[in-house]
C-alpha cells in the first residue's frame, strides 16, 4: 500500500516538473524578438526572397507570379516586426499593410514568431497563434494551423527545418523538435522533441527516420 502511494506520487511530482518546464520554456519564448536591427531586417530579407528564388528583396508592387505574392507577406511581416521591435511611428503603416493582406488571403500571421527562412507553399488560409515561436526555415502549406489547447495561452513551439503538410494542425504545448515533416491532415498535440523524423496521422505518431532534407533529395533525382 505505501509503496503504491509512493509510486503515484512519484509519477504525480514528475509530470507536474515535466508541466512547469514546459511552461517555462513558452513564457522564455514569447519575449524574442528576431529582427532589432536594420542589419537583421536585411538578413532576414534577403534570406527569404532567395527561397522564394527572387533576385530583390524589395516590395514586389507588381506581383504576377505566385511567389511574388506570397513573398509579399513576408516583406510586410518583417518591416512590421522591425518598426514595431524598434517603436517607430513607420510600424502603423505596415501594420495596417500587413492587416489588409492578411484580410485578403486568410492568412493569420502574427509578430515576432518565425525565425528566418519563412517560406510559404501557395497561396491559401493559414493561422498561427501569437505565442507560438517557431525556428528557421519553416515552410507552411495552405490550410495548416499552430492554435493553443483549451482555454490557455500556451502554445507550439516548433524547431529548425520544420514542414507542415496541408491541412495539418499542431495544437497546445506541443514541442516538436528539429528537421521535422509533419504529413498532412495530421494532428500534432505531443511532444516529438528529438526531431529527425516523419510524422502523420491523427492523432500524429513517426511514422519514419525521413525529414525534410531526405525529401529534397529525392525531388532532385
Amino acid at each position: 500500500m505505501f509503496l503504491s502511494v509512493f509510486i503515484c506520487n512519484f509519477i504525480l511530482l514528475h509530470n507536474l516538473n515535466t508541466f512547469n518546464k514546459k511552461i517555462s520554456r513558452c513564457k522564455e519564448n514569447y519575449i524574442v524578438k528576431f529582427i532589432d536591427s536594420k542589419e537583421k531586417l536585411k538578413e532576414f530579407l534577403n534570406y527569404e526572397a532567395n527561397k522564394y528564388g527572387l533576385k530583390k528583396c524589395k516590395y514586389p508592387f507588381f506581383s504576377i507570379k505566385e511567389k511574388e505574392v506570397l513573398f509579399k507577406c513576408n516583406y510586410l511581416l518583417r518591416k512590421t516586426e522591425y518598426y514595431t521591435n524598434k517603436n517607430s511611428i513607420w510600424k502603423y503603416l505596415y501594420k495596417y499593410a500587413l492587416n489588409k493582406y492578411k484580410c485578403k488571403y486568410a492568412m493569420s500571421i502574427p509578430l515576432n514568431v518565425f525565425d528566418k527562412g519563412l517560406y510559404f507553399v501557395h497561396i491559401g488560409p493559414r493561422l498561427v497563434n501569437g505565442n507560438s515561436k517557431i525556428g528557421k526555415d519553416c515552410v507552411m502549406h495552405i490550410n495548416t494551423c499552430i492554435v493553443a489547447g483549451g482555454s490557455n495561452d500556451y502554445a507550439p513551439q516548433i524547431g529548425n527545418n520544420v514542414v507542415l503538410g496541408v491541412g495539418s494542425v499542431i495544437s497546445g504545448m506541443a514541442i516538436i523538435g528539429d528537421n521535422v515533416a509533419v504529413g498532412a491532415n495530421s494532428f500534432v498535440n505531443k511532444d516529438f522533441s528529438d526531431g529527425n523524423m516523419t510524422i502523420a496521422g491523427v492523432p500524429a505518431k513517426k511514422i519514419s527516420s525521413n525529414t525534410p532534407n531526405d525529401w529534397n533529395k529525392k525531388d532532385k533525382k
